[in-house]
């Protein structure tokens, strides 16, 4: 029997934004990227010989896709990229989210399982904490203690941790799951570049790999791997200290021939295969130059060197490797007993090859991905009729949390979601009571606390608008109520609750606060004035062990903007640069995450003190 090492779980992403050859072909006739001959490439022998052949490809077309060997390639932000929108876009932390979320449905594995994770970039979203470290808390919960390990390497980072991780297998017998992820923005390197090449060559995306250990009857999944350094490319490739891109396309070309001819030499021979034995060649894919040469240095012929990402994708670092098998893997383009050679050199110096046999039908764990188990946990969610209440109180549901339910006055919206509710092995408690009487309010905190020694979470998302929008004319009445209802119930609840919350105190705020509706509103206030008290109590919760999360949203459809005029919609819009509502489902989901998982994506996370403050669907 042997101990293997195989693939079980892939996924991939990349930047939403494709740029074509003849996006890049118009920046050059424009005159903004600079550098291209044409008149060299017309008057070359080769080129009209290619002309009779694929008559009406252009010079630019014909250097991009034929000679290096791109033809589109997706970054994060809109071409041509600039310093400005750094940050406004998404970065190598957000694509290598999506990249593990799809590696994890797809081996349907619970991200518990995953017992280390290796991640690799030299375009990192921030220089510490590692983006392994940060990735992790999109996935398992804050009790996680299980290692990450984040290494600054490019074309070969995805080689380097491939190393590493089979080493820290085999040296921890108990390590069953790894995952494997490069992510990297090479656009974030270009915007103080104007030559021609790098913009041709360069694109955004991630990918991951789960690493499963298995016993099988034959050897299987990773066969060899090693990995070199060469020093004569140390100065030739890299990032300087500015964030600028620097290459010598000459060193860098001959240099990684001679180590991917090399390595792939050695691993074959390591492997006992020849090279009539590889059914396909994985490489990092730098371009057409490199690659082209090194197979016919192996004597392995063309149509079996897979380039498909480079083609539509770009050079995009390490990532290249592990999204081609992600995608061989997705298109069912991995058959059963097929031979892979993958291969990569690059920044660094840095080169390395690895041997793959892909195994039998491997057998999925039956696991929902998507929904952390809370069962046995209670969480009390206060307005729970409302429209991001109801939300909120569907999704623990559905997670298994026991809840304790608060309304106003909505029976018809209250039976509605017992209905939805009641599909779930959970406990529940609906409690009728009007939260503009203070007496109401004592009721349920006395209520609380002889009935449950413990609250998991205390949600709070009980609110009433007062006329929002409304700056004069406000009766004393209308704010002494909407003050109650929106600051004073909440507050008293989580003061005289907190010796029995174990986990989390979740303020529901508003964007109200920040997109400057009128400030003297009643609905303005009382948010504000909630707010003022959970950065104040924060502390006094901390101490005690409950982490304090002040959750706000940005517009929300069937939420707060159905109360409000057109142009007060268009102005906060404008002002927090939010560009479509945000679904009620969307926000309820990425709230949920919020009381268990320590991140999540498409939030602003800000700090006061000792209070989470996470904006949703917005940039200030």
């Amino acid at each position: 029997m042997y101990q293997n090492f195989i693939f079980t779980g892939f996924g991939h992403a990349a930047g939403k934004y494709k740029i074509t050859n003849e996006d890049l072909a118009f920046a050059t006739r424009s005159n903004y990227l600079k550098g291209f001959r044409e008149d060299k490439i017309l008057d070359s022998t080769n080129y009209k010989k290619f002309l009779e052949i694929h008559p009406g490809v252009s010079p630019f077309d014909y250097f991009a896709e034929y000679k290096m060997g791109f033809c589109t390639r997706y970054h994060v932000m809109p071409f041509p990229p600039g310093e400005k929108q750094i940050g406004k876009y998404e970065t190598s932390l957000d694509l290598a989210v999506k990249a593990v979320d799809m590696a994890l449905q797809d081996a349907v594995m619970h991200p518990e399982k995953i017992d280390a994770w290796f991640f690799s970039t030299v375009s990192p979203h921030e220089q510490a904490p590692g983006i392994a470290a940060t990735v992790k808390c999109f996935f398992t919960s804050f009790q996680n203690q299980n290692p990450t390990m984040t290494i600054s390497s490019g074309c070969s980072g995805f080689m380097l941790n491939l190393r590493r991780a089979l080493d820290f297998m085999q040296c921890n017998p108990a390590v069953n799951h790894v995952m494997v992820a490069h992510t990297e923005t090479m656009s974030s390197f270009l915007t103080n570049l104007t030559h021609y090449v790098p913009f041709i060559t360069f694109g955004d995306a991630a990918a991951a790999i789960i690493i499963s250990r298995s016993i099988g009857k034959n050897k299987e999944g990773i066969v060899c791997a090693d990995i070199k350094q060469d020093l004569n490319m140390i100065d030739f490739v890299g990032v300087d200290k500015e964030w600028n891109l620097y290459m010598t396309d000459t060193i860098v070309k001959e240099r990684a021939v001679l180590n991917i001819t090399q390595i792939s030499t050695e691993i074959l021979h390591e492997s006992n295969w020849n090279s009539e034995d590889v059914d396909l060649i994985v490489p990092h894919q730098t371009g057409n130059a490199i690659l082209h040469e090194c197979a016919a240095n192996l004597t392995i012929p063309l149509h079996k060197l897979y380039l498909d990402v480079q083609h539509t994708y770009g050079n995009i670092s390490g990532t290249s490797i592990p999204m081609s098998f992600s995608i061989l893997h997705h298109e069912n383009k991995l058959i059963e007993g097929m031979k892979i050679l993958s291969a990569s050199a690059g920044v660094g110096g840095v080169f390395g090859a690895f041997t793959y046999v892909v195994p039998k039908d491997i057998i999925k764990e039956k696991a929902t991905i998507n929904s952390h188990d809370l069962s046995g946990k209670i969480a009390l969610v206060t307005g729970c009729t409302g429209g991001i209440g109801f939300e909120i109180s569907k999704k623990l549901a559905q997670k298994n949390c026991n809840l304790i339910l608060q309304y106003a006055s909505d029976d018809v919206k209250a039976n509605k979601l017992e209905a939805e509710i009641k599909k779930f092995p959970i406990q529940y408690q609906f409690i009728k009571s009007d939260f503009s009487d203070s007496v109401a309010v004592d009721n349920l905190i006395l209520l609380m606390k002889e009935n449950y020694k413990k609250i998991d979470y205390l949600v709070h998302t009980a609110a009433i608008s007062g006329g929002l929008a409304k700056a004069t004319d406000v009766s004393d009445s209308t704010l002494k109520k909407v003050s109650q209802v929106n600051q004073f119930a909440p507050v008293e609840i989580t003061k005289k609750l907190k010796e029995i919350i174990a986990s989390v105190i979740f303020y529901t705020g508003s964007v109200a606060e920040d997109a400057q509706f009128s400030g003297s509103s009643p609905y303005v206030q009382s948010k504000k004035g909630l707010h003022g008290f959970a950065a104040s109590f924060a502390h006094e919760a901390r101490s005690a062990g409950i982490r304090s999360l002040y959750y706000m949203p940005g517009l929300v459809s069937g939420g707060m903007a159905n109360e409000l005029e057109a142009k007060h919609i268009a102005d906060a819009k404008m002002l927090i640069n939010q560009d479509e509502n945000i679904s009620l489902n969307d926000i309820a989901e990425r709230m949920v995450k919020s009381l268990y998982i320590p991140k999540v994506l498409n939030v602003i996370d800000s700090y006061e003190g000792a209070l989470l403050v996470r904006r949703d669907g917005y940039i200030l």
